[in-house]
């Protein structure tokens, strides 16, 4: 095995922390996590206005490479740091950028991007699931648990008063056969949380401060099944690596984006995703072929470049 060592650099949000997280220990031995802060003259400006200098970040100087090492950055305001960095350091670094880094993308030694994006650029790898740091038990004997998680608004899904009746309602309905266990989002409306928590169900457990990887992976592992509402490919990308069967909870079904549909169809066409109806029957799924695939791409994609083959010699 290759013995790669990584640096992951982001804003510190939780998603991308995940992203960048999950990629590390996919390929690499061992990372270190690192928080970049941007001087906020820059913040609010668009990914292109922003300079790939030190002075655009508070902290880059605490960055300091002595050895060759995988740089891997996920969100806007992290490009231009990646940028900066691999000036800086030359060829120490290799460049890993998770999305579409919206700068030239021959900045970055490889890109990875979600396959329904369609990014087109020769260095870039596309992953039909997103990213994620959750750790699973795969071993870990079944319950008769349904997990139900549910995100909330964002900039295409309004998660209105109907969505969250039509929420309440199927919870009511499944919680006559099943225990389920409720998980909201950060993006779950508080209202929303409090009416959850007040359901006139004793089979239903709302569980609304699970967000560490550890727990939120235990939670997944034991479930006979998940229903994901459709707002987030993250979480839906999240539930279907627990490999325990994934129904897509649909609503507003006007506001779907494109690219969002061709995430859907795409997993379902593999079976590795179904849409939720009330009839439901558990089913299981195997994600090994998938996820040795991902790693043998990206090895093969860095051990071909002259960074690490000058590294080996």
């Amino acid at each position: 095995m290759i013995d790669l060592k990584a640096i992951t650099i982001s804003e510190g949000a939780a998603g991308m922390r995940s992203q960048i997280e999950g990629l590390a220990k996919l390929i690499c031995n061992s990372h270190q996590n690192f928080d970049i802060q941007i001087n906020p003259f820059f913040k609010n400006l668009p990914i292109q206005l922003i300079p790939a200098t030190k002075f655009a970040y508070k902290n880059l100087n605490e960055i300091n490479i002595n050895s060759k090492v995988i740089l891997i950055s996920c969100g806007k305001k992290s490009v231009k740091a990646s940028i900066y960095l691999k000036k800086k350091f030359k060829d120490l670094i290799f460049n890993i950028h998770i999305q579409d880094p919206k700068s030239d993308h021959n900045l970055f030694d490889l890109i990875i991007s979600p396959e329904h994006d369609e990014l087109k650029c020769s260095n870039n790898i596309s992953t039909l699931l997103a990213l994620h740091n959750i750790n699973f038990d795969l071993n870990k004997k079944k319950t008769e648990v349904i997990n139900f998680i549910i995100g909330g608004s964002n900039k295409y899904f309004e998660f209105n008063k109907d969505t969250q009746n039509k929420i309440l309602d199927d919870l009511k309905f499944l919680s006559k056969k099943s225990p389920v266990n409720v998980i909201p989002s950060r993006r779950t409306p508080s209202p929303f949380i409090e009416k959850l928590r007040t359901l006139d169900s004793q089979n239903v457990r709302l569980l609304d401060d699970v967000f560490d990887p550890i727990s939120y992976g235990k939670l997944l592992s034991e479930a006979k099944m998940h229903i994901v509402t459709w707002d987030s490919i993250s979480m839906i990308s999240e539930a279907i690596s627990s490999e325990t069967g994934t129904f897509l909870y649909e609503f507003e079904e006007r506001s779907c984006p494109k690219r969002y549909k061709l995430f859907y169809q795409m997993t379902k066409q593999k079976g590795l995703l179904k849409s939720f109806n009330r009839n439901n029957e558990p089913y299981s799924i195997s994600m090994t072929e998938y996820n040795l695939e991902l790693k043998s791409k990206i090895l093969n994609k860095i051990e071909s470049h002259l960074w690490f083959k000058n590294s080996a010699s």
